[in-house]
């Protein structure tokens, strides 16, 4: 028969258990989020899943210095934010008080947002009576935008457009340092953020060597601040996509971390369920969001607005009787800052009565002067029936220039509607398998590269010069260029 325990007897097993409970908590950031959590978010269960785990064994990671560079990408509504910029700071100062945050986002409101939940969990009665005796908040840097602890800790919040001056930092973490409804529409924003990080935010830190880097986040695009990193290399990277893509297996120095197996099988179907991720993608994020959002791939696995796939392959080039004509394609770097950013593009090619083969592409960064001698050079390589350049800034000159300098059949080409819509219109063309391509180049990767991120890629000048292209065979061609080459020499040009 089992005895009955003593009120006195349950409150003090009541309080072993409660201390043993603030000390695994202490002990252990995923023990310390599923005990906070209903503090955090009232009402809303805690759903647990493998990825949290992986997220907060790194986090453990960064805390005891053993990462000091940590890139995570993971789909919108998987907790990150209450994970990584509400819960874990408030824990890592139970480990070191003294640690100095500098928090941001692509929003100043979002970032002081997760800032006003630490502050809001450290003064909860659950906190206070576990741990008061760790540190506490001083009243006097108390703020939204600032709060410190009396061990010297503190956390500044910022935003991306601004940035943070005249403070230093142990940890820089950032939280979705792109607007995702902006990122689409505005190079402008992507950039700038990229140039806060490089200019401003990484020159923050007190030890370069030895203080952390966090940054999460949801792919947007080719360039945003993940693949800008990335590129650099020395970045720990953990990257879940909602549904499994075998040849993209998350390993980092903590070993194999995603360990689905089924293509597809989803990040956590507990919590998203395969109708609701079949409504996001078809109602709010279309094949772009898909890819980048859920998948954390900016580009689709077939491309984009052109799939890779469609463009036919080639061994050996047809035969000369077969040719129509042959047509070069310049499309020019046309203002001043895009002589360094954008390079110059020359496509040869082929039309038959089957499709038009490009036999070609040159691509390089050029001064005026190269491109003019360059242009020529080509020319005399491959013999062009006539040469299509964009009647535009440089462009318009070169037309001029070589006009005089050279017996070339020049044509200038008037480009209508925004680089997406010239390509939208051309793209059934490549569809219907019109158009062919090598099987090998050394200028073919990077061509195809392009084409897949577009319009998302970081340049467009290869997507320019087919979208030219394809205008150019489909309102005329060879027949119509004689037309605009009379007409020009009748007008004296």
């Amino acid at each position: 028969m089992l005895a009955t325990l003593s009120l006195e007897d349950e409150r003090k097993l009541f309080t072993i258990a409660q201390a043993q409970d603030y000390n695994n908590a202490e002990k252990s950031l995923h023990y310390f989020i599923r005990a906070a959590w209903p503090l955090i978010e009232p009402g809303r269960p805690f759903i647990d899943n493998w990825h949290i785990r992986s997220i907060c064994r790194h986090l453990e990671a960064v805390s005891r210095g053993e990462i000091t560079r940590l890139i995570i990408n993971i789909p919108p509504r998987s907790s990150k934010s209450t994970i990584v910029s509400v819960m874990w700071p408030v824990w890592l100062w139970l480990q070191d008080p003294s640690k100095r945050f500098l928090t941001g986002s692509h929003s100043a409101g979002i970032a002081i947002r997760d800032a006003l939940k630490s502050r809001r969990l450290i003064d909860s009665k659950w906190f206070q009576d576990a741990w008061s005796d760790k540190f506490m908040l001083t009243s006097d840097q108390n703020s939204k935008q600032r709060y410190e602890n009396d061990k010297t800790g503190y956390r500044i919040t910022f935003s991306m457009g601004s940035g943070v001056t005249g403070e230093g930092g142990d940890v820089l973490l950032i939280d979705d340092p792109h607007d995702a409804k902006k990122i689409f529409m505005s190079d402008v924003e992507r950039k700038s953020a990229l140039d806060t990080y490089d200019q401003s935010l990484s020159t923050r830190l007190n030890d370069p060597d030895e203080s952390a880097v966090v940054i999460i986040m949801q792919r947007l695009h080719e360039e945003d601040l993940t693949g800008h990193l990335l590129k650099k290399g020395g970045w720990e990277h953990l990257c879940f996509p909602m549904e499994y893509d075998p040849g993209r297996k998350c390993v980092t120095c903590l070993g194999v971390q995603d360990h689905r197996e089924k293509e597809g099988e989803l990040l956590c179907p507990v919590r998203f369920s395969p109708s609701w991720i079949e409504k996001m993608k078809r109602d709010m994020l279309g094949i772009y969001g898909t890819a980048g959002q859920f998948q954390q791939q900016p580009t689709p696995k077939s491309g984009g607005l052109i799939n890779i796939d469609w463009f036919r392959k080639f061994s050996a080039k047809p035969s000369e009787d077969q040719w129509i004509e042959v047509v070069q394609f310049w499309d020019t770097a046309q203002k001043a800052d895009e002589l360094l950013n954008c390079p110059w593009v020359c496509g040869t090619w082929i039309r038959t009565a089957i499709g038009y083969y490009l036999i070609d592409v040159y691509r390089e960064w050029l001064t005026y002067p190269q491109g003019k001698r360059i242009a020529v050079s080509m020319a005399q390589r491959f013999n062009p029936n006539a040469v299509v350049i964009e009647d535009k800034s440089t462009g318009s000159s070169l037309l001029q220039e070589l006009k005089k300098e050279t017996t070339l059949s020049l044509i200038p080409f008037e480009p209508e509607g925004d680089k997406v819509t010239r390509l939208s219109v051309e793209s059934p063309a490549i569809e219907a398998g019109n158009v062919w391509v090598p099987e090998t180049a050394p200028w073919l990767p990077n061509f195809f590269l392009e084409l897949a991120n577009f319009p998302l890629s970081t340049t467009k000048d290869q997507a320019d010069m087919l979208s030219m292209a394809l205008k150019y065979f489909r309102t005329g061609g060879a027949k119509k260029a004689q037309v605009i080459t009379d007409a020009l020499g009748m007008l004296g040009w």
